[in-house]
């Protein structure tokens, strides 16, 4: 008998399925890394033009006009967004115009796991169509399944159609 608790312990547990975390939070922003850094240049005013054609040609776009950007005699701050795929390409455009290190770059979250999303509307709409009288008893809860299902729809439209961008904060100096 001891033995027998004793082999029972000692083998692996049966596992138990994963439980469904169905209030766990999606990112809903198509910005997937920011990047911070410094572009060194000879001349502020006339390298600032081209700064921004190599972000508009690499499919970027200033997040506000560029004299609304915080700027002094040598110096100027800008952000911009781009696709992810394009930052790489913009890095080397802007090295092109003078010195730039290594920017700092910081994941803004995880991508968004489309088939747990799916798999999880699927659930709950089936729920909800085989069961429409015990949904009728307890309204209260065909509000909240109501609730996750449009949530739910609305992740699944972020992953399906947004593309992955770069939130890039830029300061671009006059070298010294």
């Amino acid at each position: 008998m001891i033995a027998a608790l004793l082999l029972a312990a000692a083998l692996p547990a049966a596992a138990a399925p994963a439980k469904t975390n169905w209030i766990k939070t999606y990112p809903m922003t198509a910005y997937r890394e920011t990047w911070t850094g410094e572009l060194s240049v000879k001349k502020l005013d006339e390298a600032m033009p081209k700064v921004v054609a190599a972000v508009e040609k690499n499919e970027g776009r200033l997040t506000q006009p560029l004299a609304a950007f915080v700027a002094s005699a040598d110096a100027r701050q800008i952000s911009f967004v781009l696709p992810l795929d394009k930052a790489k390409k913009t890095l080397a455009a802007l090295r092109k115009l003078g010195k730039s290190p290594e920017p700092a770059v910081r994941a803004l979250g995880e991508k968004i796991p489309l088939d747990e999303v799916r798999s999880k509307l699927q659930r709950l709409s089936r729920e909800k169509t085989d069961n429409p009288v015990a949904f009728a008893q307890v309204p209260l809860t065909t509000e909240i399944v109501d609730e996750l299902i449009e949530h739910l729809a609305n992740v699944e439209a972020v992953a399906r159609t947004a593309p992955s961008e770069v939130l890039w904060n830029l300061t671009v100096r006059e070298a010294r």
